[in-house]
């Protein structure tokens, strides 16, 4: 009975000790994610698209869809970072309030600490592949689909005082002066070029003003005090002549289409081919359809060339039993008249351009078609190797907080700048190496996390031994004994 409320009591004591864990490092995490985010938000997407986004009147809902997907999607970056900050903040909180040292001293081992954590990083690394897996395409296509659509939009309509505008389709148009509201135009010029047979219709107008309408798909231009001009052709058919027809008006509204401002929305369709758009199945089922064209095509480019390339040469100089026996080229061409000369060699380099012509065609396609399977390839480990990358990381954080003895947002954060950047560049490295062809593409994207897994194991080790490799006083202090040392010598 007594063991049995002894094992109780510690069960309720581990129950503790992992919920202290896991609160101590999922605020971190959150936090470090969030800001995380929004820095890559700023560098990857404000700074680097703001040229295509000012200037265009977009509405607020088409901002918010943009930088929603586009914050969804940086999201799986910034997940390692995340992990690696929080695990380093949360032991090194531990360690440095002596409560790791209490947990090991009461005969807990650092594995048994870890574990809830562990549980949930493995947790987190399985949510990360379904989520580049299932979610990610779909906000690729929709984040994508939308940037070109704004990409192609054309500017707002822009007026500046004393200067024609060519910006509207079949319109030209000069305005005096502006109001300080920008809606109230005095000296009013308009040319109509809808007609396509020049000036022939004008407009002119002392004061106005100008609206757009709801749906941006109209200007509307309220007129006061103008004239209006129009040339048409003779209506007796007189080619010659034309008739002038003027107009004085106190009021006119004249509506000038703005189709070609609007927001188009392009069909989904056309980008859902490209590899971010995919999941694992679809990458693999593409790159094997991919790669079957690529053989169809070598085999293609090696059937042509036996047919129609060498069939002449090889059907001449296999045809033994010809009653006309072989001759040297040479020999040949001796036999035939200049004008004879000159149309056997004229058909002879047109021959040789067009083989030249389909190997370079043919040639052309396989190396597109091989850059398409490279570039599928690169996208289905991209989509794993970040769930791997975070259980590495996670290794390395956290006993190298449980060895710096450090919480807050001091040296963890140093650190984990540190290390992080180091991953990221070398992701990068091994990325364009992978790009580039000259490496294999699983080579590449396993290499950077491969490459800290034995850090991972060493911190593991030396934080499970309690070591204090990170002490500095232990190196000044062997500092100081060697120079006592020397100066006694």
């Amino acid at each position: 009975m007594a063991i049995s409320r002894i094992f109780n009591h510690s069960t309720v004591i581990l129950k503790r000790l992992h919920n202290l864990l896991i609160r101590s490092f999922l605020p971190p995490f959150f936090i470090t994610l969030f800001t995380s985010v929004f820095l890559f938000f700023l560098v990857q997407i404000v700074i680097t698209y703001l040229d295509d986004l000012i200037g265009k009147g977009l509405r607020s809902m088409d901002l918010i869809k943009l930088f929603t997907y586009a914050w969804i999607a940086i999201i799986p970056q910034c997940i390692p970072l995340a992990v690696l900050l929080a695990s380093i903040m949360c032991f090194g909180q531990l360690a440095e309030n002596y409560e790791l040292a209490a947990m090991k001293s009461s005969g807990l081992s650092l594995f048994k600490i870890m574990r809830p954590l562990i549980v949930l990083i493995l947790i987190l690394a399985g949510l990360t592949f379904l989520f580049n897996n299932f979610v990610l395409p779909y906000v690729h296509l929709k984040s994508t689909t939308l940037l070109y659509d704004i990409r192609q939009k054309k500017p707002t309509v822009n007026i500046k005082e004393g200067v024609f505008y060519n910006g509207i389709e079949n319109f030209s148009l000069r305005v005096g002066k502006k109001s300080a509201n920008k809606d109230s135009l005095k000296d009013i010029y308009i040319y109509n070029h809808t007609a396509r047979m020049g000036n022939t219709t004008q407009l002119y107008a002392n004061s106005g003003r100008i609206t757009i309408t709801s749906d941006t798909s109209e200007m509307i231009l309220l007129l006061r005090d103008g004239n209006r001009y129009e040339e048409t052709n003779d209506p007796y058919g007189n080619r010659v002549g034309k008739t002038l027809t003027q107009l004085n008006f106190k009021n006119l509204q004249v509506n000038i289409p703005l189709e070609d401002f609007k927001l188009k929305h392009t069909n989904e369709e056309l980008f859902k081919g490209n590899e971010e758009m995919l999941n694992i199945w679809q990458l693999d089922s593409v790159a094997d359809s991919t790669a079957r064209i690529i053989h169809r095509r070598v085999s293609g480019l090696q059937q042509q060339a036996a047919t129609y390339f060498y069939s002449r040469t090889s059907a001449a100089m296999s045809n033994t039993n010809s009653t006309h026996p072989l001759v040297k080229v040479q020999d040949f061409c001796k036999t035939l008249s200049p004008e004879q000369y000159n149309s056997l060699l004229q058909n002879a380099l047109n021959t040789s351009r067009i083989a030249l012509g389909n190997i370079d065609s043919s040639e052309h396609g396989i190396v597109n078609e091989q850059d398409n399977v490279l570039r599928y390839e690169i996208e289905w480990h991209k989509k794993m190797v970040v769930s791997f990358a975070c259980i590495v990381l996670f290794f390395i954080g956290a006993p190298l907080g449980a060895i710096i003895r450090k919480g807050g947002l001091g040296l963890p954060v140093v650190s984990s700048v540190i290390f992080f950047l180091a991953y990221y560049i070398l992701t990068e490295l091994f990325l364009n190496l992978a790009i580039e062809g000259r490496m294999q593409p699983w080579k590449a994207l396993w290499s950077p996390p491969l490459i800290f897994l034995p850090l991972s194991a060493f911190l593991t080790y030396k934080a499970a031994r309690d070591s204090v490799m990170f002490d500095l006083t232990i190196y000044t202090e062997w500092l100081k004994t060697r120079f006592k040392r020397k100066t006694l010598a």
